[in-house]
């Protein structure tokens, strides 16, 4: 995470283990909700404005929730206790936090033209999230993860599928990139979009130098 621009207050919002629901069931999936709270805490506190801008760089995806008795054995056939189909992604969770705790969010990231993609859009502009510097290629699939959660265990079993096309270093023009920067207080990155991240990470830094002088 890079700062671009210090403890501003923010409004208080319910426990983060209740964004995740199937119905009334509330699917236990506790490391990610502490993660994302250490995520926007530090977010927040690494700016001095009121309502940071943040502008996030990485994954984001559909998750396909399935709340099990107990993780399957090898050709079983089991039934779920709930599904929930809902947006994720390491940068569109923190966020989504981020937009719920007051924060100004964008992103920058890559989806397709298909259901999966119009469903990511739709859910993180219903949450406040800016979507303007997500590009939507015509062809291809957006990412998606099936999540197996064992409520034995109390664990889940990711398996991602990632987003194709990927995004490419040369579809984030110049352009898009300052306008993207433009107000920003924060940059947030996860472990997607490597050689995206780098190009906003630089952009950033030549940002901040000029800002100094």
């Amino acid at each position: 995470m890079v700062p671009c621009a210090q403890q501003p207050q923010l409004p208080t919002a319910p426990p983060f283990h209740t964004f995740r629901q199937a119905g009334r069931r509330v699917i236990p999936l506790p490391r990610l909700h502490r993660r994302s709270r250490r995520t926007i805490a530090t977010m927040a506190s690494a700016s001095g404005s009121p309502n940071p801008v943040v502008l996030g760089c990485g994954g984001i995806s559909v998750d396909y929730l399935a709340a099990v008795a107990s993780f399957p054995n090898p050709d079983d056939k089991i039934r779920s206790l709930a599904l929930k189909v809902q947006g994720g992604g390491n940068t569109g969770n923190a966020l989504t936090a981020a937009a719920r705790l007051g924060l100004r969010p964008r992103i920058i990231s890559k989806v397709a033209n298909d259901a999966q993609g119009r469903s990511i859009l739709s859910e993180l502009q219903t949450d406040g999230v800016d979507t303007s510097y997500i590009l939507v290629a015509e062809n291809g699939n957006s990412p998606f993860t099936y999540i197996i959660v064992d409520e034995q265990t109390k664990t889940r079993t990711c398996i991602h599928t990632p987003g194709s096309p990927p995004m490419v270093p040369e579809e984030l023009t110049k352009a898009n990139l300052s306008s993207a920067l433009d107000g920003v207080d924060i940059v947030y990155f996860d472990v997607r979009l490597h050689d995206i991240a780098l190009l906003v990470a630089e952009e950033c830094r030549q940002v901040k130098e000029k800002s100094l002088f």
